[in-house]
């Protein structure tokens, strides 16, 4: 998303009219709210209370381990209102029932959004460390190396982490 940021200010002139007329610039600018809108999702979906889909909850639920962990990472995702943008902004979820109900799109920083992915990361790594065992990390390293090898599709790698060798 830092990338896109860039381009995007690379692409503009500072003039508002002239960006607004460069199609480059629209294109980069829909592509990094696209990938933001993405990420916001996404770190909400995590933070969803729910069994049998792919969620924190369901995952600490069945270990029944890291439950305060949890509670803090679905506090800062609601405190920063991920939750509330993806549902009425992102999927449209809860939409008002007229149009003059409608507000404005809650702004998330991006400062704020990496520290959502900072702590969705922390929380994987200690369910790892849980499920996998303590040399987790030494496997996602190994794993990590090879992800520009394109010989094997990251997905399968990713799931054969658990038997990588040391």
């Amino acid at each position: 998303m830092r990338d896109f940021s860039v381009l995007s200010n690379q692409l503009s002139c500072g003039d508002t009219l002239k960006d607004f007329k460069n199609p480059d610039f629209l294109k980069m600018n829909l592509i990094k709210k696209k990938f933001q809108d993405d990420i916001i999702s996404r770190l909400a979906e995590l933070a969803h209370k729910s069994f049998g889909k792919v969620n924190f909850y369901f995952a600490i639920k069945k270990m029944k381990a890291l439950e305060l962990d949890f509670y803090e990472f679905e506090k800062f995702i609601v405190v920063n209102k991920f939750k509330a943008k993806r549902d009425e902004f992102i999927s449209h979820k809860k939409q008002p029932p007229t149009l003059q109900d409608g507000r404005a799109e809650y702004r998330i920083s991006y400062c704020i959004i990496l520290k959502g992915i900072a702590k969705a990361m922390i929380l994987m790594k200690r369910i790892d460390r849980i499920h996998i065992g303590e040399y987790s990390d030494l496997k996602w390293e190994k794993v990590r190396r090879k992800r520009y090898d394109y010989s094997v599709p990251a997905k399968i790698t990713y799931k054969l982490m658990p038997f990588v060798r040391i």
